[in-house]
Order: C-alpha cells, then structure tokens, then sequence
C-alpha cells in the first residue's frame, strides 16, 4: 500500500466515525500524522493528501535560459558534426565551454551545470565504461610525465567498400597516458613487421620513446608460442632503444583502458562516422583525425595536470620527449636477408593475476608461485642480463626464478 493509500484509508475511517486513536495506532502512525493529513484533507480534498513537490518556487542559481539554450545548440552543433571545425571533435562537457568561449560567452556555466543541461534535455549519450575484474589491489604503472607510460593496440581488421572495391585494414593506435596525445597509422596487417615499422617511423622520432610500453598478450608483440623464451622483434626493437615492454594481464583488455578509450573514439567519431572512397582516402583523413584529435580540442582528463592547458600536444611538450634521431628502418637489422635484432639488456614486465593454482603464466611456460599469492596480482620482470625472472608483489620481491633467453 501506497502512503497516499494509506492516508486516504485513515481518512474514510475518520469518516465513518472511528475514533482517532484507534486509526493511527492500527496503522503504525503518530497522533501528529493523523492530525496533519486531516488538517490538508479538510483543506484541499483528496487532492491534499498527496505529496507535494518540495522544489522552491524560486531557483536563484538556475542557469539563465538563453545560456542553457546555448549549450543545446552547442551540443547539437558537436553531434551532428555537420562542419569541418567539429567534425572530429568531442561533444562532452569541456567540449561545449571550450565552443562557449569561443562564442564570446562570458559566463560560462561550470561542467557539471553543462552536464546537468545535457541530462535534462535528453541529450546525453551512454558511455561504455570499462569495469575491473577484480576489487583487489592492482599495481598500476607509474604515469606521471609524458613518456612513462604508452599503450599500444591494433584495431581490426576493419573493411571499406569503396571506388576500389573492399579494402580491409587494420590501425595501429597508440596513446600516451598522461598526456592522451594520440598517434595512428593503418597497415594491412598488425603483425611485428607493421608495429615496429609503426614505433620506428611513427611514433618514436615524433613523440619520443617511452619509458614503457604497455601492450596485451598478442602473439605479434610476444613472438613464438613455439620458443617462448625467443622474444618477438617488436620486444628485441624495443629493448635497443632502452624501452620496458609490459605486458597486462591475460583477458583482461580495461587495463589498456586509454586505448581502448580512444579506440572506442577512433571507431564512433572516425570510422563509422562517414564513407570512404578507399584505403588511401581513410589514411589521408586519419592524419586530420589525429590532428584535431591531438592540437585542436582539450581533453577532459586533462583538467588534473599542473600545466593548465587541456590541448594533448601542449601537454606533451611541458616535457622535453627523448626522440628517436636518426633515420632508423628495419633494413638496417638486416642479416644474409633476414631481420636481426640482437637481444640487448632491458627489462620486460607482466602483471598477472595469480588464481588458486598459484600458477604464473610468462609466455605459455608455467611457475609456481606461494600459497601467500592466490588471488593477487604480481609484476614478474626478465632482467636479460642478469638473467633472471623476478617476481614482485608490489615493493616486495616474492621469488626469483633463473632465465635465459635465447638470442
């Protein structure tokens, strides 16, 4: 039973000569509530039985209704991506009063207002948000300048039906976590050669090497499930020039959460959005993506640098990157015809989650692990000199594993 039902049935009782005290006591209610809803009912009828809004009549902090209507049209100017100014670019709060400013509004409303309009105007759009697997402590790599930290992953394959009939494609996106500048290129494939070209060419004599370079399990990334201790060129490539590979944990795609953000981008604001005469017409609009993506609109997640600018590009470059010199191609680790890259000294790093096996699992090869590391998650990492694998629980070093891998 409803409260207004049961003020209602209070009231017939009343009515039909109950006494009071017999009505609010079988009901569960005090004298006052008795009282009250007779007070409303004698008042207003049945009517004044309801409850009534308790919203004041005046709201002096309500947006002014030109400026909330500003941010409408704002907002369905960025989603229809009807120009070339907005036709890549992001539609969210820090979007519209990025747009508001440059209208020559001077009060702007606060994001979470702008959010507040968006909302109650149906505007809004479901986020797919990316959810842990586990409530457990995670060791997050550490990102707190541009180039600690880079996620790398392939997208595709992916298909154009065009002039040239279909074309499939992968792209090969990366992005830097702090910063969020974004680079991407498509290949045919997303096998090693096409990666390294993509590091080599792309994006280490652009945005600079990283500290780490945080992949999934691909088989292209880790080499050969058939000599699992042989590393794959694109782990060999990156040990040379002094970059960590670090490999997150198996099945579990939301710890590349920034790429796969932005891939999630890549495929709504960039793909689907329009139709491409071939693969050359894609590649060439990519570059302009990229390009607004990266220099012409602020990030949201930006808000928390100490730099002030949301603009990725900016950001990036509060850091001076350690580029790539030198016109480096995969023909100079040529040898008798075939590409060799010396296994040089480095690091390379997983984050695994133990389950009740007590299992760690490196490239397919099995190692036992304590009872005290069920249900955690450890970083394992081969020293190549030392030749070691050592297996760590956040600052605590767990075990120590002999390992050699094969040059």
């Amino acid at each position: 039973m409803t409260e207004f039902e049961l003020r209602l049935q209070a009231i017939m009782r009343y009515l039909a000569n109950e006494k009071p005290k017999n009505i609010y006591t079988s009901l569960k209610r005090s004298k006052r509530w008795f009282f009250k809803w007779l007070d409303r009912y004698q008042k207003y009828g049945e009517t004044g039985l309801r409850d009534s809004s308790r919203r004041p009549l005046n709201s002096p902090n309500k947006t002014a209704s030109d400026i909330e209507q500003m941010v409408i049209n704002v907002r369905k100017s960025l989603t229809a991506r009807l120009t070339k100014e907005t036709f890549y670019a992001p539609i969210g709060a820090d979007s519209i009063s990025w747009e508001l400013s440059n209208l020559g509004l001077n009060q702007i409303p606060s994001i979470p207002t702008i959010n507040r309009i968006v909302k109650r105007n149906g505007l809004s759009q479901k986020q797919n948000k990316l959810g842990h697997k586990h409530s457990v402590p995670y060791p997050v790599p550490d990102m707190h300048r541009p180039n600690s930290l880079h996620q790398l992953d392939p997208v595709g394959p992916r298909y154009i039906k065009g002039i040239d009939g279909v074309e499939k494609f992968y792209s090969i996106n990366l992005i830097d976590c702090y910063s969020r500048i974004a680079t991407l290129r498509q290949y045919e494939d997303a096998r090693n050669l096409s990666i390294t070209n993509f590091l080599l060419n792309v994006v280490w004599p652009n945005i600079g090497l990283p500290d780490k370079l945080q992949v999934d399990n691909m088989l292209s990334i880790k080499g050969s499930n058939r000599y699992p201790r042989s590393p794959g060129l694109v782990i060999r490539l990156c040990l040379l020039f002094g970059v960590e590979v670090l490999f997150i944990p198996i099945n579990e795609p939301q710890r590349n959460g920034f790429i796969e953000s932005f891939n999630n981008t890549f495929d709504k604001v960039f793909y689907q959005s329009q139709k491409f005469e071939n693969l050359a017409h894609l590649k060439r609009e990519s570059l302009q993506f990229e390009d607004y993506y990266c220099t012409k609109r602020p990030h949201s997640r930006l808000s928390k640098t100490k730099h002030g600018s949301k603009i990725p590009s900016e950001v990036h470059l509060t850091y001076q990157p350690r580029l790539l010199s030198g016109n480096f191609t995969l023909n100079d680790f040529k040898v008798k015809g075939k590409i060799k890259v010396p296994l040089n000294e480095g690091k390379i790093t997983f984050i695994r989650w133990i389950n009740k096996s007590c299992k760690l699992d490196i490239f397919s090869e099995k190692f036992h692990l304590p009872e005290s590391m069920k249900y955690c998650y450890v970083t394992a990492t081969i020293l190549t000199k030392e030749k070691v694998l050592q297996v760590w629980y956040f600052n605590d070093l767990v075990q120590e594993f002999p390992y050699v891998l094969m040059d």
